[in-house]
């Protein structure tokens, strides 16, 4: 099985790479290199698993049915729909007043597809980002 590991630190990918191998085994591995890392005097060490939903058109090649069909949750005529596993492990991370922030993080999840790679990158990026998106908005219309 491929698994994408992402780490993003402040904003920005810094390291993207697949892993071969059996997918508990590299969350594993990626979660002990991150405690290696961490600072325990000045940052928290977590790792949270969310399910990411994915919609992925219809027919499935061979391949990408094999790694979702545990996580198929439904399907339309044109679409299955599943939750993948993504886990983030937090291991540089600050509180800014009452903001919790993640300086640096690892995103683990299967490969699907590039689509399903680009969403998850978004979402990397996004979890080490100054400021949420509506944010960033609401000055740009100023």
């Amino acid at each position: 099985m491929k698994v994408l590991v992402l780490r993003s630190e402040d904003g920005n990918i810094t390291k993207k790479e697949l892993v071969e191998g059996e997918f508990d085994k590299v969350l594993r591995d990626i979660a002990s290199n991150a405690l290696k890392e961490w600072n325990e005097n000045s940052s928290d060490f977590t790792i949270m698993r969310d399910m990411y939903e994915v919609k992925i058109p219809l027919p499935l090649k061979p391949n990408v049915y094999e790694i979702i069909k545990n996580y198929l949750k439904s399907r339309t005529k044109t679409e299955a729909v599943a939750e993948i596993p993504v886990y983030i492990i937090s291991f540089d991370n600050r509180w800014m007043d009452s903001d919790y922030r993640d300086m640096k993080v690892y995103v683990v999840s299967p490969y699907i597809d590039e689509n399903i790679e680009k969403e998850l990158t978004d979402y990397a990026v996004q979890a080490t980002s100054q400021k949420p998106l509506d944010l960033e908005e609401e000055e740009e219309e100023e």
